[in-house]
């Protein structure tokens, strides 16, 4: 029956030729959902053998390197396809990144050409006056004329830099189709994406096709689904595609299996709503901000919800009192899914572990995804027993290639004769193979030569109704070891009751030497790019304040 005519994936074959036969079965079939416009998998292939013809003409041959600077939009997914079709390699960045920063990057890594928006030309003074090239793309391109039309209205003065700049390439005025594509080795990187760097410099992370792939290949298995299932699915993909996570689960993983995606060029709980109403929405994707955002609409709920089959979160920390609530929502409006936590990091393409419908644990991160081999190991390597913390060690068919400065940390170990990466994290196995995850090793603190994992605390403490979000960070400072919790309270709470009832629960819950030193309520917290706390700016508030208290460090 159907089963024959859908094909596996083909790891020996490039993500360009997989996701090009999937599009030519696939043809009329709805692909991608973007603002209100519905694109086929036939129409899809167009755009991309649109991108790749310009990419041709400009006289990008294989190995060549383009670096992509753009939020989500059909014609920007599509360039980074059409790279792939060539044979280019492909470096993503975050759409939100520095001007000073990009042109770094396009010296660091040869880069022959910039693909952004018309939206981000007024932040690129230096690099439009450059000897780089810049391939500019209208984020409403392929829109109706009246939403066009509003766009340039409302963007009017963002807008200027795009209308003076008349010479560079643009994506309107390519007027061709290659259907031609380079079948290169699977093996070799070639996508660069950059980890998240919540700390320090972020690293260039070379990734192959192969890798992503092995994941692709598994979409059913995420979804529980069989083929002709998946073929009905459609995700939410919200995170911006420079991010391993939003590229492979958002953007790729389910139109892979035949399967649609609602693209958002950035998270707007309206949008997912419109979604939603539509029926367009069976699977959501997001960070743990994603899913507040969601539960504070008064729209998210009833029969709306009754389609969602599957939903993940991961890229942070995520308090229990989350997902119970969401679940709670889901249950409410006849949905059978549920919030289900993953975990992943980029040098293994991101997904590594993560629960399912079918099997789940609570308080776990889930279970390794096939064709990956977790372990957790001591500081020389050696495998502990189950329930032992440790350091967690990922192998498999996902590792990266490496990092693109080969001169960066190597975080590769050989155990048993196989490559493993060492995440940096501590965590746990029990003996059904669930992990939990404890602490970022460089969050862990030492206080009184203990150690105290703030992710703990933070988990309690945002469990708590008073409480929206909050951070424990600490610091030694003059011979002493410093530790402070910082909270954002919900609504309408008042803050002596709210200070009350979290040392309460912290003295309660956890020894002394964890209580934290100080205790600051804050108006709100700042977060990164990719909407996690920005425990830099914090960790520099809270020096600052240590500082002013007991004076400079040199009188």
């Amino acid at each position: 029956g159907l089963r024959g005519l859908i094909k596996a994936i083909d790891r020996s074959k490039t993500i360009y030729e997989n996701f090009r036969d999937v599009c030519l079965r696939r043809g009329d079939a709805d692909s991608i959902y973007y603002e209100n416009k519905v694109y086929s998998f036939a129409g899809f292939l167009a755009i991309i053998n649109r991108v790749a013809f310009y990419y041709r003409e400009k006289g990008l041959k294989e190995g060549d390197l383009i670096t992509l600077v753009v939020p989500n939009t059909p014609e920007t997914v599509a360039s980074f396809y059409a790279a792939l079709q060539l044979g280019l390699r492909v470096h993503i960045l975050h759409p939100l990144t520095s001007e000073d920063n990009i042109l770094r990057e396009l010296e660091d890594k040869g880069s022959k050409l910039l693909v952004t928006v018309s939206l981000f030309l007024r932040f690129y003074d230096r690099i439009l006056s450059s000897h780089f090239s810049v391939f500019v793309i209208d984020p409403t391109v392929s829109l109706p004329w009246y939403k066009r039309a509003g766009f340039a209205l409302a963007c009017r003065g963002r807008l200027k830099a795009y209308r003076q700049h008349k010479e560079l390439d643009n994506y309107n005025d390519v007027d061709g189709s290659c259907k031609d594509f380079v079948p290169y080795d699977v093996k070799e990187g070639h996508i660069i994406l950059s980890s998240g760097g919540t700390t320090g410099i972020s690293k260039s992370i070379v990734l192959n096709d192969f890798s992503f792939l092995t994941i692709l290949a598994d979409g059913c298995w995420f979804l529980g689904d069989t083929p002709e299932q998946a073929e009905k699915e459609s995700m939410l993909a919200a995170l911006p595609m420079f991010h391993g996570y939003g590229l492979t689960m958002g953007v790729m993983a389910v139109p892979f299996l035949g399967g649609a995606i609602g693209l958002l060029s950035s998270f707007r709980t309206k949008k997912v709503i419109q979604l939603l109403k539509k029926g367009r929405l069976t699977t959501l994707l997001g960070v743990p901000t994603v899913y507040e955002a969601l539960l504070k609409n008064k729209h998210f709920k009833g029969k709306i919800l009754r389609p969602i089959r599957n939903c993940w979160v991961g890229g942070d920390f995520i308090s229990p009192s989350l997902i119970e609530r969401f679940n709670v929502r889901l249950r409410e409006g006849g949905s059978e899914g549920r919030l289900m936590e993953g975990y992943g990091l980029t040098e293994a393409v991101n997904v590594l572990a993560v629960n399912r419908l079918s099997d789940w644990r609570k308080d776990s991160i889930g279970k390794a995804i096939p064709g990956v081999d977790v372990k957790i190991i001591d500081e020389n390597g050696k495998e502990l027993p189950r329930m032992t913390e440790g350091e967690i060690a990922v192998g498999g068919d996902t590792l990266m290639v490496g990092y693109y400065h080969p001169e960066d940390v190597n975080p590769f170990i050989e155990i048993e004769g196989r490559r493993y990466l060492k995440t940096g994290d501590l965590g746990k196995m029990d003996k059904d193979g669930f992990l939990y995850f404890i602490s970022r090793f460089k969050r862990i603190i030492k206080k009184k030569g203990m150690n105290v994992y703030p992710l703990s605390i933070e988990k309690s403490v945002s469990n708590l109704k008073e409480v929206e979000e909050c951070a424990y960070l600490g610091e030694t400072y003059k011979g002493y070891d410093d530790t402070a919790l910082y909270v954002e309270l919900a609504p309408n709470v008042d803050e002596e009751e709210a200070k009350k009832v979290i040392l309460d629960t912290l003295h309660r819950e956890y020894n002394k030497y964890e209580w934290p030193d100080f205790l600051f309520i804050k108006e709100k917290f700042d977060h990164t790019s990719v909407l996690k706390i920005d425990y830099k700016k914090l960790s520099s508030e809270f020096h600052s304040f240590l500082v002013e208290k007991f004076g400079p460090l040199h009188d």
